[in-house]
């Protein structure tokens, strides 16, 4: 039986292929091999599920924890620079684009990295997305944070996708971190869930506001010239105003002579209930008509002689009925009882 394993030296870098447990090393390590258009659907995924914003961070975080994994292999070298160039050399081999490190300065924690052909723009430019990627930036990031002990963040200033010859990155200390980063993103999100239902609970108290003015203060024609007004609930001073407007634009249409506000499904007063009131039995005598209060229970009546608020000259009935039958009266009629 044959060698199983096939070797293969590209620069510096060793390949080797293990056919039997179909196995792929790159330098003694572990490695994978995918079709760019595999990594696109891969990264495409990510995007449909998450969203942009979110995907973005995602992309940052893993780039950034896959450099500082790549500099945690190297722990412990101080030739730096001849490193760097290694770096370039793997990923040459392992078809990852041009990486050249254009200008770096250990004491200054610094650097700018120029990438061409990076398997990242590769695959944007076959999606035809005239976007700039953030998982290889974020992972020179994540390489120079482990080679100078200290967190690093980066930044795009040019890019191929944007008309220039190679897309460069810029490497500088940072207070931002990854931790920082996905808990921005989650509060962030937080956030946008937040204004979403504060939004909805807008909209919907919007909608009952308006079926409340619908149902509120209907007014109902009882007799001719004769109308109710039943009075529901508390009153503040958009409901006052929406009665108010009702009730004399009813009176008016219907050139009603007669206006009875009904108390029955008031089961306490307050004194802007009562001011609500007055102000309307004002109203309705400025066009000529007359108000009657009806429905007054005898826990109502004492609750309005305790409020101190003055009622005298209007009048009042016990119930619907009553007062009805008063306002016939009052326009001419009488109820007869059929023989």
């Amino acid at each position: 039986m044959g060698n199983p394993n096939y070797q293969l030296k590209v620069n510096k870098n060793e390949f080797v292929w293990n056919s039997l447990g179909g196995e792929l090393t790159f330098d003694g390590a572990p490695a994978l091999l995918f079709w760019d258009s595999a990594i696109e659907l891969f990264l495409k995924t990510i995007e449909e599920i998450s969203g942009n914003d979110v995907s973005k961070t995602v992309y940052e975080v893993t780039g950034y924890r896959m450099g500082h994994l790549v500099s945690s292999y190297y722990e412990g070298r101080t030739d730096v620079v001849e490193l760097l160039n290694e770096y370039s050399d793997i990923y040459k081999s392992a078809g990852w684009g041009v990486f050249e490190i254009h200008d770096y300065s250990y004491e200054e924690k610094r650097a700018v990295v120029r990438i061409r052909n990076s398997w990242e723009h590769r695959i944007f430019k076959l999606a035809d997305k005239n976007k700039v990627g953030v998982l290889l930036p974020s992972h020179w990031a994540g390489i120079f944070s482990g080679l100078f002990q200290q967190d690093m963040w980066y930044k795009m200033t040019k890019s191929q996708l944007h008309g220039h010859e190679y897309d460069e990155v810029e490497i500088f200390p940072s207070d931002i971190t990854i931790s920082q980063n996905i808990h921005l993103l989650a509060r962030k999100k937080d956030q946008e869930s937040i204004i979403d239902l504060e939004n909805k609970v807008k909209e919907r108290t919007e909608e009952l506001s308006s079926l409340v003015q619908e149902l509120s203060s209907p007014i109902i024609p009882v007799l001719k010239d004769i109308l109710v007004i039943p009075l529901i609930g508390k009153y503040n001073e958009e409901r006052v105003s929406n009665m108010l407007e009702k009730s004399l634009t009813e009176v008016t249409r219907l050139k009603a002579k007669y206006l009875l506000i009904d108390l029955t499904g008031i089961k306490q007063v307050d004194s802007y209930s009562i001011h609500g009131i007055q102000k309307l039995i004002q109203a309705i005598r400025l066009i000529g008509a007359k108000c009657f209060i009806v429905g007054v229970s005898s826990e109502l009546s004492i609750q309005i002689l305790r409020s101190n608020i003055n009622l005298d000259g209007i009048q009042s009935f016990s119930s619907l009925q009553q007062g009805v039958e008063y306002a016939i009266q009052q326009n001419g009629y009488e109820l007869v009882k059929k023989k």
